[in-house]
């Protein structure tokens, strides 16, 4: 990763950010059209196995060594099952009670989630105090969202607010594999990319094909949906991260945990016709606020490459 002080952000960075943006913020509404052919498991499944081949793929043609210890693939096993198994079927599941847009704003907690459990877990992430704040700022906005909810849940209605909290636990997964992925043996990223994706295609093996069956069926919009999703807002995305990456660095990358969301309720607004209600914009608000201070309260050695949002 070059440092900080010697990146030169150019105008083909700022359009490999903004495609990231629109592949990221535009699964919500894919995983939204989606939802009318296929369960949600069938969904992480699929989506899962079509970034598999992507992935794959992309390491063999590279030439790319994979590590042939127990140690890494048991790492790997651990990251694909609770980095994307878990939170794609959570995140599938609670969008179909959910708009997209509203997806995208709860997936955007990721970052201060994976400071939370950075600082209990790792010894060398401790929060500092303009960390803490930012946090602090971050979940206020998180519960701002949840609040009119969990009212109604309280008299009754708690489907709308399960919803919410598989979301929140699919964040959480991300923010648990991005710390567990620091005591996972040094690899090539799209190494590391690819061997994980491969294993989570082998443990949704049978939610994909059951989900394959439909595929005959699926009209050609949801088709497209579900095709996007695997191979583009997952697999290519991927690729397209570490790319940047590598000629950017971790703090001009970060800038998609600003973008990502917004667009992704842009999208729902326009497409599907979405109505966010004024909390959810407040809580919009809160969120980015916390994640902006957390970006410029963290030394730039330190600051965590944002994670997939959907």
């Amino acid at each position: 990763m070059p440092p900080v002080c010697a990146v030169r952000i150019k105008p083909l960075h700022w359009a490999a950010l903004l495609g990231l943006v629109a592949l990221w913020g535009s699964s919500y509404l894919a995983i939204e059209i989606a939802l009318r052919a296929w369960r949600p498991a069938e969904i992480a499944g699929l989506r899962i196995a079509a970034a598999a081949i992507v992935l794959l793929t992309a390491a063999v043609v590279g030439r790319r060594r994979f590590p042939l210890t127990v140690r890494a693939w048991g790492g790997y096993l651990a990251v694909a099952v609770i980095g994307n198994c878990i939170p794609f079927f959570l995140i599938s599941w609670g969008q179909q009670g959910l708009e997209s847009g509203l997806t995208g704003i709860l997936a955007a907690s990721t970052p201060l989630f994976t400071l939370v459990l950075a600082h209990w877990v790792l010894d060398d992430e401790r929060m500092r105090t303009g960390q803490a704040v930012a946090c602090v700022i971050g979940f206020i906005g998180v519960v701002v969202l949840l609040g009119t909810d969990s009212l109604a849940a309280m008299g009754g209605s708690g489907t709308r607010l399960l919803s919410q909290l598989a979301v929140l636990g699919g964040a959480l997964c991300y923010a648990a594999a991005t710390v567990g992925a620091r005591f996972m043996p040094l690899a090539h990223p799209v190494v590391t990319a690819a061997a994980v994706m491969g294993l989570a295609a082998v443990v949704m093996a049978p939610a994909s094909l059951s989900g394959a069956v439909l595929l005959s069926v699926a009209s050609p919009v949801e088709l497209l949906a579900i095709g996007f999703l695997g191979l583009f807002g997952t697999g290519l995305a991927s690729i397209w991260y570490f790319y940047l990456i590598a000629e950017t660095g971790a703090r001009f990358t970060s800038l998609l945990n600003y973008l990502v969301p917004v667009w992704a309720v842009g999208l729902g607004r326009i497409v599907l016709g979405e109505s966010i209600p004024l909390a959810a914009w407040l809580a919009l608000a809160l969120i980015l606020t916390g994640l902006f201070l957390m970006r410029h309260s963290a030394p730039p050695a330190r600051q965590a490459p944002p994670q997939e949002r959907s």
